[in-house]
């Protein structure tokens, strides 16, 4: 019997938010940047030797049919992706679902890489490369199940590392390793903090009225999805030259971006948060993902222990991070040896 591991990492947004949205990058073209880090969403996957599937997510479920999933993303992924064995299923992340750090789109690419790792027929194409298995999810996400949700976080969770991603208006995506400067790493490294201030919420709930506003031609959603890019560009270019000064201008100037984006995207507690942070010397205050809550991501150059100290005295809870450089990969690959085999070795 095979068994599988497999790991995503779970990324920080510096910028181009919203921009990976099809209504956008299909007229525009879309520009973000990421860092991956080493927290990551785990998926297992085996066998079942009793006919029936049990997946375990944020949810229990065992049925003795793939089309009898509840879950929407598991029930798109094992139809497409699956050869229709029953077999068990399941997922842990290291943070809460729906707090911007894109643990969707690494959870439906660790899924990915977990079925195709266990299986053992050619009924199914296989996902050779990560490019294909990034775009593998967006498929399933976007045009299957419908979710108003980007680009960005699959390509990020199947590529890992800092990178640039072009959104082109054919629906390809170029994803670039930044060449970073020494400055910029140790920026990174030394003086960055990231804070779970709470909360929960549904990307694509929140994106959704962007999306919408794209497509009506909404002048207003476009200057801010324009400038959004513009800034992505911006922290490009700053994290290649070093320039942490200018990075950390255009981190912090998305605040007011991502509130003018969509309402209630940077609730009451997270202006509270960022004036804290930025009274203890943090230079620049970013709220991950498309908001509503979840992590604040802190510059703070010389004074990132006074930064975590005053959170601390918030009562904010820090996760600590490196950077991930490998992407999704599988971690374990385990097969019992035959009955054949096992005789071979008495």
């Amino acid at each position: 019997m095979k068994a599988v591991v497999a790991r995503a990492p779970l990324r920080l947004a510096l910028g181009g938010g919203g921009t990976d949205l099809p209504a956008y990058f299909s007229r525009h073209e879309g520009f973000a940047v990421s860092a991956a880090i080493a927290r990551y969403v785990y998926v297992t996957a085996a066998p079942s030797i009793d006919g029936r599937f049990r997946l375990k997510h944020l949810a229990y479920e065992e049925v003795v049919s793939a089309r009898s999933v509840r879950h929407p993303l598991l029930r798109a992924l094992l139809d497409l992706h699956w050869d229709g064995q029953p077999l068990e299923l399941a997922s842990v992340a290291e943070v809460p679902p729906g707090t911007g750090l894109g643990s969707s789109g690494a959870f439906t690419v660790c899924t990915l890489r977990a079925l195709d790792a266990l299986k053992d027929t050619d009924s199914k194409p296989r996902i050779d490369n990560r490019e294909r298995l990034a775009e593998a999810a967006c498929h399933i996400e976007i045009e299957v199940v419908g979710r108003s949700v980007g680009k960005h976080d699959q390509y990020a969770a199947a590529f890992g590392g800092v990178r640039a991603y072009s959104f082109k208006r054919d629906g390809s995506v170029e994803a670039r390793s930044l060449d970073l400067h020494p400055r910029s790493a140790a920026a990174l490294a030394n003086d960055t903090a990231l804070f779970f201030i709470g909360g929960r919420r549904s990307a694509s709930r929140l994106l959704s009225n962007v999306a919408r506003g794209v497509r009506r031609g909404d002048r207003g959603a476009l200057d801010i999805l324009h400038r959004s890019r513009q800034l992505a560009e911006d922290v490009a270019d700053a994290l290649e030259r070093g320039d942490v000064d200018r990075w950390a201008w255009a981190l912090d100037a998305q605040w007011d971006l991502k509130r003018r984006r969509a309402p209630g995207a940077v609730p009451p507690r997270a202006d509270e948060l960022r004036a804290i942070a930025r009274r203890a010397g943090a230079a620049a205050v970013a709220l991950m993902g498309a908001g509503g809550g979840g992590f604040l991501l802190c510059f703070a150059p010389g004074a990132r222990e006074a930064v975590s100290a005053a959170m601390r005295s918030a009562r904010v809870q820090e996760l600590t991070f490196e950077l991930d450089h490998d992407g999704c990969r599988t971690l374990a690959s385990r097969v019992e040896p035959t009955a054949e085999r096992a005789d071979t070795r008495r």
